[in-house]
């Protein structure tokens, strides 16, 4: 299809918060739409991005469609070319990044993006390619093509109940909104399910309520999707071939990212009352990983421990990623070789327990982590003006709390709270006196994330502990795992 590449760039500007007319100008002045290697093999894909000068684009679009970024500059080469996604989604990245950055002028933009030597008349051909969809501003762009997940181009759908439309109002900007900055204000969501072949299906259309259950704990992470009244093919078609949920929901501006991604464990489908139809999703995340993830090999001598987490990961029946790994795991090396057989989740667990830390799966994603180590990002300052919602209480473990949907708050993640906000624990006798943390930064170790997509919940509530583990008095050393 001539178009399918604005059709890309479109999704994937609604997605990424993008301002869809430079993304199309810049698209077509690089590469006419097309997914195509220049500059003799170092700028690739549609936006001609080079990995030189923009690599944390391509690992943010490895990251979001789960696809293992290749090592070597030819692999990249391959990966762009052969997957028309991750070549839009590495484009919009580097794109609004540029954007952005050059406080939205067009001249600014070109001089940045293509470099401060570019020949005027290349200039005034960008700039009439730009001229043109800024006076088509409400030119109709065609609507999303079949999205598929990773490992599977786009437009590769075979059944016409997957194709999806996604409805421009779920993704624009709300009006007036861009003048008060990243404010917690329009609701943005996206809820997809996939067949075993990486088509999936938007549903976010319709409407969608989700509770999703995360821990540090080993236990998989849970989540009961509902789907309201949706077509008898789609319904069928998604209780026979529908294995994995991916769902993102926030607010507009950066408040929105990636909340699950699991496999579908059970579909129950029943009515809510005489005209109302449900489908019930139950997922767990990382199951097939859990508990189909069958291991088999051996090892020479001389393999330290993040080594084998990674053979374990990489090598596994049912292979998946890894998240976030403790710079503090050990570099010790194996004295002899060794026989690895078995489910992977129990090697896993096992090099977790003997350097006390603690593995779990987040996203799908194999993360193992120490009570002493400090979480990737930054630390969310949480308050009444960014999300808090009511009084957060003391427990035993640290403090509870809700707050707005807030994508950012994950498994691990540091949050501040002001100690004053925090409602104190009641004295019981025989009890020891608990303390907040003298810098009220606590650290999540479970989180409930709830929505309905067309009703007031659209929140999540936690359980955080100090940022030293659970009270930092009753840990019998420094290096001890309090989960």
């Amino acid at each position: 299809m001539a178009d399918n590449w604005k059709s890309l760039a479109a999704a994937e500007a609604r997605d990424q918060g993008a301002e869809l007319n430079i993304v199309l100008a810049t698209v077509e002045a690089e590469t006419s739409g097309t997914n195509i290697l220049g500059d003799s093999g170092n700028a690739l894909g549609y936006g001609q991005v080079w990995p030189k000068w923009h690599m944390d684009a391509f690992r943010y679009a490895a990251n979001k469609y789960r696809l293992q970024l290749p090592d070597t500059h030819s692999g990249l080469q391959k990966l762009t070319l052969g997957n028309d996604a991750f070549s839009m989604c590495v484009a919009v990245y580097v794109i609004k990044q540029v954007w952005n950055g050059s406080g939205k002028d067009f001249r600014k933009f070109t001089l940045t993006y293509v470099g401060p030597a570019i020949p005027d008349h290349d200039y005034q051909r960008r700039l009439r390619i730009w001229l043109k969809y800024q006076g088509q501003s409400g030119e109709s762009i065609p609507s999303a093509p079949t999205t598929t997940m990773p490992g599977v181009s786009f437009g590769s759908a075979q059944t016409p109940q997957f194709n999806i439309n996604i409805p421009s109002t779920n993704y624009g900007v709300v009006a007036n909104s861009q003048t008060f900055g990243n404010i917690l204000y329009g609701r943005r969501y996206r809820v997809m399910v996939s067949r075993p072949d990486g088509v999936a299906l938007d549903v976010s259309q319709l409407r969608c309520t989700f509770k999703i259950q995360k821990t540090i704990l080993q236990q998989p992470n849970f989540s009961e999707i509902v789907l309201y009244n949706l077509a008898p093919d789609t319904e069928n078609s998604i209780i026979r071939e529908g294995n994995r949920i991916v769902i993102e929901a926030g607010y507009e501006g950066d408040q929105y990212g990636l909340i699950f991604d699991g496999d579908i464990i059970q579909p129950i489908r029943d009515k809510e009352d005489g005209v109302t139809y449900r489908l019930t999703l139950y997922s767990l995340d990382g199951d097939r990983f859990m508990n189909h993830g069958f291991v088999g090999f051996s090892m020479v001598k001389g393999q330290t421990s993040r080594s084998v987490v990674e053979n374990v990961v990489g090598q596994a029946k049912v292979p998946t990623q890894i998240g976030s790994i403790s710079s503090e795991f050990s570099s010790q090396e194996l004295s002899r070789g060794k026989v690895v057989f078995g489910l992977a989740k129990d090697y896993l667990r096992q090099l977790a327990q003997s350097q006390d830390a603690s593995f779990y799966m987040e996203d799908g994603k194999v993360n193992i982590v120490r009570a002493t180590d400090l979480p990737e990002g930054e630390i969310i300052e949480l308050s009444p003006k960014s999300g808090l919602l009511g009084v957060p209480a003391q427990n035993d473990k640290g403090v509870s709390f809700k707050a707005l949907l807030n994508p950012r708050i994950k498994i691990n993640s540091l949050v501040h709270i002001d100690n004053s906000l925090i409602r104190a624990q009641t004295f019981q006798q025989g009890q020891p006196i608990r303390n907040l943390d003298n810098e009220g930064i606590y650290r999540v170790i479970g989180i409930t994330y709830t929505g309905d997509t067309r009703g007031d919940l659209w929140e999540c509530e936690c359980e955080a502990v100090s940022q030293a583990g659970i009270l930092p008095g009753m840990i019998s050393a420094a290096t001890a795992n309090p989960w």
